[in-house]
């Protein structure tokens, strides 16, 4: 998994059946994930989001698009608590 200091990508879905989808695939593509409450910051129907390596990006889209399964929203985490929007 990522040390705290590695760049990560949290990935927003619209429902709790899609993060764990998600989840599934990303696991099963070797994708390494972890399951997070959405931060505060950030709003979502679903109480869950996923939390990727940022060097895992590009997979992840590949995974997801294909199992048509992209997020809702993407966000980078910045110092401060500040979430950037950015695409998968």
């Amino acid at each position: 998994m990522t040390r705290a200091t590695d760049p990560v990508l949290i990935l927003i879905f619209r429902g709790t059946h899609q993060v764990l989808s998600a989840e599934k695939r990303l696991k099963g593509g070797r994708v390494p994930v972890r399951l997070i409450p959405v931060p505060r910051r950030l709003t979502s129907d679903c109480g869950l989001a996923i939390r990727i390596p940022l060097d895992q990006r590009d997979r992840a889209r590949e995974i997801l698009s294909r199992a048509r399964l992209l997020p809702f929203s993407v966000h980078l985490p910045r110092e401060g608590g500040v979430y950037d929007p950015v695409s998968l």
